[in-house]
């Protein structure tokens, strides 16, 4: 047992010494070296392709650390606003349940992220350590291959008749080729499929995490939509009207008024931007116009305008469904009233201008 071990160690350290020998021989320009420029240009594909894996799996990873880390931060802005909140002001006790909402879609976010993307990325980079392996030991098997080919060449040259020699050398020479072309076939063949999948791979990725992303954004806009709008409906928390003192010659029914006023004026267009998010599942409105003249229905699809109505523009599903010069939208009135259950219809974009 260990003359076998010591005869195949034997073997390897001239195996070894061969390939330094053959690597200083053509370095010096004494031997000729078999190059396949096609193949090293996949190789170099190969390391990029590795290298940009690797990169985009230690920023996956770096995005969705920051993701924890935002978890962390709303949890602790959620316990700062509940601390702040007095007892008498409405909505309380909904900071602390928003804020678990919004730290289940957190965490929500962070697992599929995890599932979706990070997973596959671990999948996709488990196929390089192998092929590096191959296209290392291809390396070794081209040197060996060269090195079998200088010998035979050498003993041609030489002349010499030992008819033994000459067959041993070529059956190395035989052996290190067969060797050789198996490695090469298999990889000619495995590198260049790999490096074009890495655009779909790439793409899928991306998709994965904007859409991901948008539906989280989307998720958590409509839970702290949902806390604004019923805040809007209950008011605002109203303090106790200040002691009227001689010093001051200030009605206290006008002093009643500034803070009734928030009731009614509050709930205006600006707080109308809030309500349109509460629905945003159902509605997305992508810009606001003014109604300049009159416009009469033709249509049960089509809307009644009156000059001055302030309309929400949707975006359509279909371009092709829509005829050029219309525009799909919600009167701003309707929505502010009927919520979802506002109609939705066509009118003439040049009957209306913009607002900014």
């Amino acid at each position: 047992m260990a003359e076998i071990k010591t005869g195949i160690f034997a073997k390897n350290v001239q195996k070894r010494l061969n390939r330094a020998q053959e690597k200083v021989l053509q370095k010096l320009g004494k031997a000729d070296e078999t190059k396949d420029e096609q193949f090293e240009q996949v190789v170099i594909n190969f390391r990029r392709q590795e290298s940009e894996g690797s990169r985009l799996q230690r920023e996956m990873k770096s995005y969705m650390s920051a993701i924890k880390g935002m978890q962390q931060a709303s949890i602790n802005l959620t316990q700062s606003l509940h601390e702040v909140y007095e007892p008498d002001w409405h909505g309380k006790d909904d900071v602390l349940t928003i804020g678990k909402d919004c730290d289940a879609l957190w965490e929500d976010f962070h697992n599929k992220l995890v599932d979706s993307t990070l997973l596959n990325l671990d999948a996709y980079l488990q196929q390089f350590p192998d092929l590096k392996t191959r296209v290392a030991k291809r390396s070794r098997k081209l040197i060996d291959y060269d090195s079998a080919r200088h010998h035979v060449e050498t003993l041609q040259a030489s002349g010499m008749k030992n008819d033994r020699k000459m067959m041993k050398a070529e059956d190395e020479l035989k052996k290190a080729q067969r060797v050789f072309d198996e490695l090469n076939v298999g990889l000619q063949d495995e590198l260049p499929t790999l490096w074009d999948c890495r655009v779909g791979f790439y793409i899928s990725t991306f998709k994965c995490v904007t859409s991901l992303e948008a539906k989280f954004h989307r998720e958590i806009s409509l839970v702290t939509a949902c806390f604004v709008f019923w805040q809007l409906k209950k008011g605002p928390p109203v303090p106790p009207p200040p002691k009227v003192t001689p010093t001051k010659e200030v009605a206290e029914e006008q002093i009643i008024d500034l803070f009734g006023a928030a009731d009614g004026a509050g709930l205006t267009r600006v707080n109308m931007f809030r309500l349109v998010s509460v629905e945003v599942i159902f509605l997305f409105f992508i810009l606001q116009v003014e109604t300049m003249h009159d416009f009469e229905a033709a249509n049960s699809d089509e809307l009644e305008l009156k000059r001055g109505d302030v309309v929400l523009v949707l975006p359509t599903a279909s371009v092709e469904d829509q005829d050029a010069g219309w525009l799909t939208g919600i009167k701003e009135s309707d929505w502010l009233t009927l919520g979802v259950g506002a109609q939705k219809g066509l009118f003439p974009e040049n009957f209306t201008q913009r607002l900014d």
